[in-house]
């Protein structure tokens, strides 16, 4: 037994030791020493693993399956997260850390605290015994030669920051966890705290994990553009849609004490929805293009249990969903005994129907149906095949309804209530009858428009509302509604790029032009480099507008062999343009000779709007951060400060 494999021992053993400490409540005084330690021995474990990725020490045999010595320096570090053992050990140190970090920032002394403490430990404590299945000390009986790199696919920047995010947010959501079981346990309100502090802390890290992810898959041929509703990505959506839905019962709980259990309900289902990720990504159970390991051949549930039978690190995962799953449970229904029955509210008209509470509560229970039908086409789409169209159609209608209930909340205040509806109702009467007489995806386009109008217009009437207050006051209400814009534009770019795009795909001769959609295109030359492992393909071509002539572009398109494998890697050419982007791929080629002349064959995609996921993409993180920035004692006072120097509106 090696170091490494040692201090994996270790952090077992000092999990344990910090449970007894705080159920026997004896030498209280070593507590901090003893999750110290534990957070010590997993530090270390990785700064160890980081060093043997940094001089691709071969005797490893996580190293030599991830690393060679002829990657950079930053792709050899991204060997440390390009499998299962290096990114478990990364969640199982980030949850440690922020465990310590909790009872840190936590100033009440109480039994939320330590149970708190106490679910998080069992919680590391069963992802540390899983990594000793998983164990990324393992030496090689005979040290090879080389390393086997990374996979082609992952040579990318996004590699490099991308895995590392998402397992740091899934760090903190078994914190959350924890202090979810413990509020059902105890009821006290400063769960509240750990849900706008760890809650919204991993919402933006899954924010933006799914951000570089998307852009990731958009510019990588063949992962199905930035969203193509791949298990693997669907998988990683569900933690973010239940953060979100979370996030919002959490306003109300803390304006008037309401959903007790709908909170830590919410938290135990992020979780499991994280475990399920993990469960499926690194099983292999469901086919796509993102997952960790080839799986093998046959029926999801035939992958099923030969992963539980063969994987132990996978079971472990399984079993920890269903005890997770039944902890809860058990918790909420003793919880559920002791709550008071609430006194049933009359209603005398529209605005007692559809005062802030109700219309939360709807919102709240529509992100839910939107989760929930998004979970059941996942687990349907594991049998096979299902089209990006059937996700779209689906939701829709959940989407229409959450954009309605959004304009009601945020309206309610400014106009009549009847008025409200009309607006809203014309809305969903134009999506549903667009969506009915149009074909192909444009109907998308259609049934988003009066949406984009309404919700903008709702959005702008509340923001231009709060101006008027101290900058404090206003950041305080922006924050939320920049967060709720950026969604909107998400929701509008993605309609507008997979509704409207054009993809055309032409066999062309040297000299050749063609109408591509909106261009034509001309093929100049075609070349051919052999490099010393591999034979580039270049394909030089214009392309110019074929209303008025104007070229608009005027370069080479390229893809890559590997002489060994005769692997392809297609270099997408793309222009990103404020209201279209260009996605130009050499799908293949042939040089001429003296007898034929120089082949390609070529694909010219035209995406308009998709500048939107982008935009609002940022604007969606940017608004969180507002919020958190303004809730922040430190910020607090530095805006009141500027705001006195600042004259009133």
């Amino acid at each position: 037994m090696n170091i490494g494999e040692l201090l994996i021992y270790c952090a077992p053993l000092l999990a344990i030791t910090s449970i007894y400490i705080l159920q026997t409540r004896k030498n209280l005084e070593y507590l901090n020493i003893s999750l110290l330690s534990l957070l010590g021995v997993q530090t270390i474990s990785l700064s160890m693993l980081v060093y043997f990725f940094y001089t691709t020490n071969l005797e490893y045999k996580y190293v030599s399956d991830y690393s060679a010595e002829n990657l950079s320096l930053f792709y050899k570090l991204s060997g440390l997260w390009a499998g299962r053992d290096g990114t478990l050990l990364i969640w199982t140190w980030s949850a440690s850390l922020f465990m310590i970090m909790e009872r840190r920032f936590n100033s009440h002394q109480d039994r939320q605290k330590e149970l708190t403490t106490i679910v998080c430990c069992f919680l590391i404590l069963a992802l540390s015994i899983i990594q000793l299945y998983i164990n990324p000390f393992r030496t090689n009986e005979i040290v090879p030669l080389e390393g086997n790199g990374l996979n082609p696919l992952l040579l990318s920047p996004f590699m490099i920051i991308h895995p590392p995010i998402v397992f740091i947010s899934y760090g903190m959501i078994v914190l959350l966890y924890a202090a979810g079981m413990a509020h059902l346990i105890t009821g006290e309100k400063n769960w509240n705290e750990s849900v706008k502090r760890w809650g919204r802390s991993s919402w933006i890290g899954m924010s933006l994990a799914l951000i570089l992810g998307g852009y990731w898959a958009y510019v990588t041929l063949g992962w199905g553009g930035y969203w193509a509703w791949d298990p693997v990505e669907t998988a990683g959506l569900l933690p973010w849609l239940s953060m979100t839905t979370l996030l919002h019962t959490s306003v109300m709980s803390r304006r008037r004490n309401d959903y007790v259990i709908l909170g830590p309900l919410l938290a135990m289902l992020t979780f499991i929805l994280v475990l399920l990720e993990s469960f499926v990504t690194r099983g292999g159970i469901w086919s796509s293009v993102h997952a960790f390991i080839v799986e093998e051949t046959g029926g999801t549930f035939s992958r099923f249990w030969f992963v539980l039978e063969e994987d132990i690190s996978v079971r472990g995962f399984f079993i920890m969903m269903i005890l997770s799953i039944i902890l809860t449970l058990y918790l909420v229904i003793q919880r559920y005994k002791g709550l008071e029955e609430k006194e049933n509210k009359t209603f005398k008209n529209l605005n007692d129907v559809f005062d802030e509470e109700n219309v939360f509560f709807a919102a709240i229970y529509t992100q839910l149906l939107i989760l929930t039908v998004t979970l059941v086409l996942l687990l349907v789409r594991s049998k096979g095949y299902m089209a990006p169209e059937v996700f779209e159609i689906r939701l829709a209608p959940f989407i229409v309804l959450l954009a309605a209930i959004f304009t009601i909340h945020t309206l309610r205040p400014f106009y009549e209530m009847k008025n409200i509806l009309v607006v809203a109702a014309l809305g969903i009467v134009f999506s549903l009858a667009y969506a009915i007489i149009s074909d192909g995806n444009a109907w998308m386009v259609g049934a988003m428009i009066p949406w984009a109008v309404i919700c903008g217009f709702s959005i702008f009437k509340y923001m231009n509302h709060h101006r008027k207050k101290k900058l404090l006051g206003m950041l305080r209400a922006w924050g939320p509604y920049t967060a709720h814009l950026g969604f909107m534009l998400i929701i509008v770019g993605y309609c507008l790029s997979y509704g409207l795009d054009e993809e055309n795909t032409v066999n062309l001769e040297e000299g050749d032009r063609r109408i591509v959609g909106k261009y034509i295109i001309e093929l100049i030359d075609i070349e051919m480099n052999p490099l010393e492992n591999e034979i580039e393909l270049i394909a030089y071509i214009t392309l110019e507008n074929k209303n008025s002539g104007e070229i608009v572009l005027e370069d080479k398109i390229s893809k890559k062999i590997e002489s060994g494998t005769n692997q392809e890697t297609t270099q997408i050419y793309l222009r990103h343009d404020l209201d279209r982007d260009l996605y130009i791929t050499l799908n293949g080629a042939t040089p001429g000779n003296e007898n034929e002349s120089s082949r390609a064959v070529i694909t010219v995609r035209d995406i308009p709007g998709i500048i939107l996921v982008w935009i609002g993409s940022l604007l969606t993180i940017l608004g969180m951060l507002t919020t958190m920035f303004t809730e922040w004692k430190p910020g607090k006072n530095w805006l009141k400060k500027i705001s006195k120097k600042v004259p009133d509106h």
